[in-house]
């Protein structure tokens, strides 16, 4: 089986990330460009074209339609997609804005099929908490395809992370903005900016990766740490079990609750 190894990938220099946080910070999203390379999106592709193909909704529950093109599981399915979380360029990205601990709440595929679009083609925010200067969630892609004009791009509204206000269709098509690049690329966004899929024009598939993460403090949508099988999670690094969720797993009994210091299941110093 094919894998990725992005553990000791160079980190980003100090002028590519003030620019990053910059534009975080004003417009509410960035564009990191050459983040992976043709192998690594290309391993990436199969395992996701595979999960794809396997894919079959639950029986009378409409949301598992819906969801058919965001598969949910990728990374107990095939370890390639659970390697993506051990990158340490990721934590000089998200801990500026989330704090040194923060963890992953969802990981998720987004691929359009040909002339389609998927759920995410609704103009929606990613996370429904906003206080004005603190962020609670952000949104990670990795672009296995390249994100043209026809494929179905992601279409954002810039510095509407700022308001509480929902826009209008009209509005939101008006002044929003289309985040174009090669495969390879991974955007980061505010999870409350208002943002959706558009519609894939062409006669092939386009395929993303994503990723929405949180304050340590905050619950994940899936218990994670029980939901990956052992021959994942025991394979990874420090950083991407503590994205799991790890670091902040809750005591069940007394006995875990009173384990000695080193073995605490929800590590001390964090959120």
């Amino acid at each position: 089986m094919d894998t990725i190894d992005l553990k000791q990938r160079a980190l980003l220099s100090a002028n590519l990330l003030a620019e990053h946080h910059y534009h975080l910070q004003t417009r509410g999203y960035s564009l990191v460009s050459g983040f992976l390379n043709d192998k690594e999106t290309s391993v990436l592709k199969t395992a996701l074209l595979k999960a794809i193909d396997a894919y079959k909704p639950t029986a009378g529950v409409e949301r598992s339609y819906q969801d058919r093109y965001q598969i949910h599981d990728l990374l107990g399915q095939d370890i390639c997609f659970a390697r993506l979380l051990e990158d340490p360029r990721l934590q000089q990205l998200i801990a500026p804005i989330l704090g040194d601990s923060w963890i992953m709440y969802a990981a998720t595929s987004s691929s359009i099929p040909p002339k389609g679009t998927n759920y995410s083609s609704r103009i929606h925010v990613d996370s429904p908490r906003f206080h004005l200067g603190y962020t609670f969630n952000m949104g990670v892609i990795w672009t296995l395809d390249e994100y043209t004009e026809q494929n179905g791009p992601l279409k954002v509204l810039p510095g509407s992370h700022s308001s509480f206000e929902t826009p209008s269709d009209e509005l939101f098509e008006k002044n929003c903005v289309k985040v174009l690049g090669p495969p390879g690329g991974l955007i980061i966004f505010n999870a409350r900016v208002f943002h959706r899929t558009g519609e894939n024009h062409t006669d092939k598939w386009r395929h993303s990766m994503t990723m929405n993460v949180c304050r340590s403090f905050m619950k994940q949508r899936m218990d994670w740490v029980r939901m990956l099988p052992d021959s994942v999670t025991d394979q990874l690094n420090a950083q991407a079990r503590r994205l799991i969720g790890f670091d902040t797993r809750l005591p069940s009994s007394l006995e875990e609750f009173f384990l000695p210091e080193d073995q605490r299941l929800y590590k001390p110093g964090q959120g």
